[in-house]
């Protein structure tokens, strides 16, 4: 029970306390406060041991956070080798600042994110700002710059006015190395507020920040270099093993969830509640989207609302995951444990679809026909080496050529028998079709599973891009957002013109 319930319950119960206690003093002639203080301590060991929770507390922590000043974010991120704990086991690995979950970045729309990277590991490195719509270009998000060992690189990432709010997050994008360094803990998470602007019932509510990461740690203590991601492995949120969480019952509450680790996916269950999405991948949705579960690729991102069932224990769980014939399988396991307890609270409106922005449908925009593109997911009899269209990533070939002010339709296949993960650097996208079936529009995502192929049918996902914001001009790629996937071959150079000027990076 947190301090302000339980101070609530004593005074709610005043009169009973000073009228036993004057009984008490007119026959025994006893000190009152001393009574009182007896009183109390009883009243507070009774709680304690009789709430709910059986008096757990929370374990649970939001990462630390740098936030914006006067417009700038200002940040220092020194990654090393450091010696950590995580899962309570002892690991040395390539972290920020000595951090396996390093600081979350928090911006407005027209800020500008100053980091100074400084590389003390024994590889290049760079930093890739997930999911945000900001230039490729120099030392903004471009992906090409690669800062060697003892180097230390400035980035300044201009944030539009008109940029999405909502969970995104930061990681190394070192072309070939992406999954070992992510896999010992380089991404962190990074907010642009205001998601919740347009509903002022729910201003004030208890935020959380989830980050899902995992980590394998050798008997020697260091990460493995050749990962296996069908292993054994820690799964975490925020570095922590099944924290708990604490809730009152009625209580909204906002959990921002990111997976923003290397390769593996979520299934996301939350025993007794239902989580009512509101944003995907750093987008507002249309409409508020009740789900009984969440299935959440790498670098997905979702935030919900929360709203505290009666009293007790629930498990928020991965379930089981079959990522296909050639593909991993990953077992249930228990993330967080959420305790319901305290002073019954009365829930708030959840918005409702008219209180929601409007969001143009792409979907029902007319595509001409040179606008239509098509790409194939593939990868060899072994899954080692993986290819888009054919080929594998080059970084001095441009795959794709596209003019600014297009609006294209993809279609993306996968010809594999695994789950592979697009995703596109710069811009969001709306999904139409998955395997032919039409799909709701709930709004924009950055990153879409592609399902596999099942009886020889290659699995099929359509979507439309609006190339159309001037932020975007440059190059950049596009990729499958499983990292061995990315490391070995399947990632494509797109780059963006405007009427013949192609800035390059």
């Amino acid at each position: 029970m947190s301090y302000n319930n339980l101070i609530s319950y004593i005074f709610d119960t005043k009169t009973f306390v000073e009228g036993v206690v004057e009984n008490f003093i007119s026959r025994k002639s006893q000190s009152k406060n001393t009574l009182i203080a007896l009183i109390f301590a009883l009243m507070f060991l009774t709680f304690a041991c009789n709430n709910e929770g059986g008096g757990m507390g929370e374990t649970f922590r939001n990462p630390p956070e740098i936030s914006s000043s006067n417009g700038v974010l200002h940040a220092t991120f020194r990654l090393d080798f450091s010696k950590i704990k995580v899962a309570g086991q002892k690991v040395t690995t390539r972290i920020y600042n000595g951090r396996f979950v390093p600081p979350t970045l928090r911006v407005r729309p027209g800020d500008v994110i100053r980091v100074k990277l400084r590389n003390f590991i024994d590889e290049m490195t760079n930093i890739h700002y997930h999911g945000m719509n900001v230039s490729p270009l120099g030392n903004s998000d471009n992906i090409f710059n690669m800062i060697v060992p003892t180097q230390t690189f400035d980035y300044e990432v201009q944030i539009p006015e008109n940029h999405p709010e909502g969970l995104f997050y930061y990681h190394s994008h070192a072309m070939g190395l992406s999954e070992f360094q992510v896999f010992s803990g380089e991404s962190g998470g990074l907010i642009v507020e205001g998601i919740l602007d347009p509903f002022p019932q729910l201003r004030g509510i208890k935020e959380r920040v989830m980050l899902l990461k995992d980590i394998q740690i050798n008997p020697d203590g260091t990460v493995p270099m050749d990962i296996d991601s069908n292993a054994p492995t820690n799964r975490t949120i925020n570095g922590l093993v099944n924290p708990t969480i604490k809730i009152r019952p009625g209580e909204t509450q906002f959990w921002r969830i990111g997976n923003i680790g290397a390769d593996i996916y979520y299934r996301l269950k939350l025993d007794g509640h239902i989580m009512y999405e509101i944003a995907r991948d750093g987008n507002r949705h249309n409409q508020l989207v009740p789900r009984e579960e969440i299935f959440l690729p790498t670098s997905s991102r979702v935030e919900v609302l929360i709203q505290g069932g009666p009293k007790g224990v629930y498990e928020f769980r991965t379930l089981p995951i079959n990522m296909g014939p050639q593909g991993d399988q990953y077992p249930e396991v228990t993330l967080a444990t959420l305790i319901s307890e305290g002073l019954q609270e009365e829930p708030v409106d959840l918005p409702t679809k008219s209180e929601f922005p409007q969001i143009e449908n792409l979907c029902d925009k007319p595509i001409d026909p040179e606008n239509k593109k098509f790409f194939v997911f593939s990868e060899n009899a072994d899954g080692t080496t993986f290819f888009i269209n054919g080929q594998q990533f080059d970084p001095n070939v441009i795959n794709t050529m596209v003019e600014l002010g297009d609006i294209q339709e993809w279609t993306i296949q996968n010809t594999s028998e695994e789950f592979h993960v697009f995703h596109i650097h710069q811009l969001d996208f709306q999904v139409c079709e998955e395997n032919g079936v039409k799909q709701e529009f709930i709004g924009r995502q950055d990153t879409v599973n592609l399902p596999f192929t099942t009886n020889g049918v290659p699995g099929e996902v359509k979507i439309v891009i609006p190339f159309t914001d001037p932020v975007i001009l440059g190059k950049f790629v596009y990729h499958c957002h499983i990292m061995a996937h990315e490391d070995n071959g399947m990632m494509a150079v797109i780059e963006v013109c405007d009427n013949g000027f192609c800035p390059g990076e």
